[in-house]
């Protein structure tokens, strides 16, 4: 059996061409775009085909996005509020077409259309006529304070202090109009309480990240480590802004945090007909009827939660996210078995660097990428290579950076420009003057024995 571990990208001669220039890519549009960080993943035929890391997850600290990077997934985020919800319909426990009053400790109706049933389908598919009223949504710096259940009765019931007839609810019937929104799918969170009899979080720790193997995932801040937690930027007038770790009482529409890895684990079980890694998360009749349309009378495409997007490549499951600081895809492709993920700490459109990664496949095809299983390896192109790793600090750097390396061995450097130009080469050298560099970002190469072994890493001149 192939053995891999996560080490900083470690190819051969012949692969790193395609791989700088998509690096190279990348971190241009990322410039252009004024995105902070960001981590992507590409999943085919079940392996771990392509990673990357790129910028900063903190600016004010200068630590680079790695690995271990903790994202805000946003709205993506609902796929795994989703998951959750069907489990509990595996078990049992509700039809989809059943009242969700059955099931709460209050009644949640439309008052305008108050002899209307709101069910959990409707709930699931963005047609249950509940509406987001922004100025009853708040935002905490760090974990709110507010339970789930407090902030929803206080908005959805007639007993609640925030409930509002005409700005909580839409003026049309359930199940007759598509309207998104975020207070719905907190609801089913909720639901997940009281079917469970577990605190939302806690039941999602216990049936999907653990079985998963999600290190670094939590729906709240109290529960990782926030030193790995890429900070939110906005881009506001000439500079960054940042918009500190926050929360809301509504979280399972949009809180969790998780790493590029993590996420992929979840991903390719839905891949795969609901396993991962001998672990059923989920029937594969329920993860057909997921991504299947449910309401094409009111919208194509649309699934439970996750819905479809068509392109050249064909047809694509899954969801997006956006908010303060946060932009976030997790899509795949069943005609295909193509998956990717592109994380963000920053507001910022990234389409083109989605488009670029897809046109990139066929040039960054690995038959030795890892398998989607409870411990990834990082894509290497070498099969039962010892882990290696090349290290640039200080990171971003202004006159010298320090190179350090696992090999003893004569080496070649290079640099290379966002353009793919060769701007600085050497022998030999663990410390490398950049100071005539133009500010802006850089990729490193350092080729050993005959160019047999090549190690890349990226770095940003100041």
């Amino acid at each position: 059996m192939k053995t891999f571990s996560f080490t900083a990208l470690f190819i051969i001669s012949g692969f790193v061409h395609a791989q700088t220039a998509l690096d190279a890519y990348i971190l241009n549009k990322m410039e252009d775009e004024h995105i902070s960080g960001l981590g992507a993943a590409l999943v085919k035929d079940g392996e771990l085909l392509w990673f990357g890391n790129y910028g900063l997850a903190n600016r004010e600290e200068n630590i680079p996005v790695t690995e271990s990077t903790i994202y805000m997934l946003a709205s993506v985020s609902k796929t795994i509020t989703v998951t959750a919800v069907m489990q509990l319909y595996e078990d049992g426990l509700f039809e989809l077409d059943d009242a969700v009053n059955d099931y709460l400790p209050f009644d949640v109706y439309n008052p305008n259309y108050p002899d209307s049933v709101i069910t959990i389908k409707q709930l699931l598919t963005h047609t249950s006529a509940i509406r987001d009223n922004w100025d009853l949504l708040p935002y905490y710096d760090g974990d709110a304070p507010i339970p789930l259940g407090d902030f929803l009765f206080d908005y959805l019931s007639v007993d609640g202090v925030n409930y509002n007839a005409a700005l909580n609810f839409a003026d049309f019937a359930p199940n007759t109009t598509y309207e998104y929104c975020n207070v719905a799918v907190a609801l089913l969170g909720y639901l997940v309480e009281e079917l469970s009899g577990q605190p939302f979080n806690a039941y999602c720790n216990e049936n999907i990240f653990e079985p998963l193997c999600m290190d670094n995932t939590g729906w709240f801040l109290r529960e990782i480590d926030t030193s790995l937690v890429a900070h939110p930027y906005s881009y506001l007038g000439d500079e960054y802004v940042d918009n500190g770790l926050y929360g809301y009482p509504d979280y399972p529409d949009g809180q969790l945090r998780t790493t590029v890895l993590s996420l992929t684990k979840f991903m390719y079980a839905h891949m795969n007909d609901g396993n991962f890694d001998g672990y059923q998360l989920l029937d594969s009749a329920t993860v057909a009827l997921m991504r299947s349309e449910i309401v094409p009378d009111i919208l194509d495409l649309q699934g439970l939660i996750f819905y479809a997007y068509e392109d050249a490549y064909g047809t694509w499951w899954g969801h997006n996210g956006g908010d303060a600081g946060v932009s976030t895809d997790m899509y795949f492709n069943d005609e295909t078995n193509t998956g990717l993920i592109i994380l963000t700490n920053s507001d910022a459109n990234h389409q083109d660097i989605w488009n670029e990664i897809l046109a990139s496949m066929d040039t960054i095809v690995n038959t030795l990428a890892p398998e989607i299983a409870c411990v990834i390896g990082q894509p290497t192109g070498v099969e039962d290579m010892a882990a290696t790793e090349i290290m640039l600090f200080p990171n971003p750097a202004d006159k010298y950076i320090f190179m350090q390396t696992p090999e003893d061995h004569a080496f070649e450097t290079r640099i290379y420009n966002l353009q793919g130009q060769l701007v600085l080469s050497g022998k030999n050298e663990s410390q490398i003057y950049i100071g005539n560099l133009q500010p802006g970002f850089y990729m490193l190469t350092c080729f050993y024995e005959n160019e047999q072994k090549i190690l890349s890493a990226k770095f940003e001149k100041y």
